[in-house]
């Protein structure tokens, strides 16, 4: 399939851009991100927590089972109280996924209609309309081609590392797990553009499979990776790490120290912080999108992807019929018989 060149976008144009679709609604942004980012984070961190608790006093449960001073039935409620969490949290993940989702949505809709405001309103009717049943499927196309990709590396993982001791095991087990964030990170990118691709052609994706989106998505991203990644790298990463450093390097100081007040401090200014400057990050997902498709023939990205119609439907094999197949006639022992006389006939002259 024959690819336009793609156009890559120079930083210096990028950011001033960034600054135009942000700062105008920051405030009115910021509070509805933020204050559902920190719920998330806060909900997630006390049911993980409250798992751990339940993991631990299920290793005792084992133990008291054993020198029957507990009953199994405490060791199956354990269990299933760990698998009601882990569910209550991939919820929770879910739910956040789609919020997040639909802030993209939001700034996007904001480029096309500057009159647009980007608020807790206007993000929230964008969740209530996402079609989250095909949302979903495409998270999980994403996770799932994402894990296959890193499968190899897992196994020869397994595979050497028991052959292994010292410090080559060391050196393997980093070699290997580095390569496994590099494929991460390289599919990552190449999926990145999925969600919006796929609200590009939503009426089409009925009854499709979500994975054209992932297709279309490593298309849109030829020759776009590099710089992809350095727009993320600067905008995105550089801010929020020099953040976390400078927090957490406040809340390390106090756990060493023992001023557990600075420890507190520390984690909690470095959480709000990431979590008020997350506006910025999906604006810039929305703007990358947007600016990097403009005046792109959009339908090559989609080619030999969607199903017809008709066979979708079915109508395609209406008017088929069935016939069974019939088996070949096999000739009649008599009519063998006689075959095999005229045979020894001609041999005989």
């Amino acid at each position: 399939m024959k690819m336009e060149k793609q156009r890559t976008l120079p930083m210096k144009e990028f950011i001033p851009s960034l600054k135009k679709l942000v700062k105008p609604n920051y405030l009115k942004a910021m509070w509805p991100v933020a204050g559902v980012s920190i719920i998330f984070i806060a909900l997630v961190s006390i049911l993980t927590m409250l798992n751990t608790n339940i993991a631990v006093s299920l290793s005792m449960t084992m133990m008291m089972i054993m020198y029957g001073m507990a009953s199994p039935l405490n060791l199956l409620f354990s269990l299933l109280e760990i698998i009601g969490i882990f569910a209550i949290i991939a919820a929770l993940a879910f739910f956040y996924s789609f919020y997040a989702l639909a802030t993209q949505y939001t700034y996007q809709d904001k480029l096309a209609h500057p009159e647009q405001p980007v608020s807790a309103g206007s993000i929230w009717m964008h969740y209530k309309h996402l079609r989250k049943n095909q949302v979903w499927r495409i998270i999980l196309y994403i996770c799932l081609f994402t894990f296959l990709w890193s499968l190899p590396l897992n196994i020869i993982n397994g595979l050497l590392l028991p052959h292994l001791s010292g410090m080559a095991a060391v050196y393997v087990a980093w070699i290997i797990r580095i390569l496994n964030d590099i494929v991460v990170l390289w599919k990552s990118i190449e999926y990145s553009q999925s969600y919006f691709l796929y609200r590009e052609k939503q009426p089409q994706f009925l009854g499709q499979s979500m994975r054209y989106a992932l297709t279309a998505s490593r298309r849109f991203m030829t020759g776009r990776k590099w710089n992809y990644f350095a727009i993320l790298f600067v905008v995105e990463f550089i801010p929020m790490f020099v953040w976390s450093i400078i927090f957490g390097g406040l809340a390390y100081y106090g756990n060493y120290t023992a001023t557990y007040v600075l420890t507190y401090i520390g984690i909690i200014v470095a959480i709000i912080g990431i979590a008020c400057y997350l506006p910025v990050v999906y604006a810039t997902m929305a703007l990358y999108y947007s600016r990097a498709r403009a005046g792109m023939e959009m339908d090559v990205l989609y080619k030999d992807t969607f199903k017809p119609v008709a066979d979708l439907t079915g109508e395609a094999y209406i008017h088929e019929v069935y016939v069974e197949k019939q088996p070949a006639e096999q000739p009649s022992p008599v009519a063998k018989h006689e075959e095999e006389k005229k045979h020894e006939a001609k041999k005989d002259e």
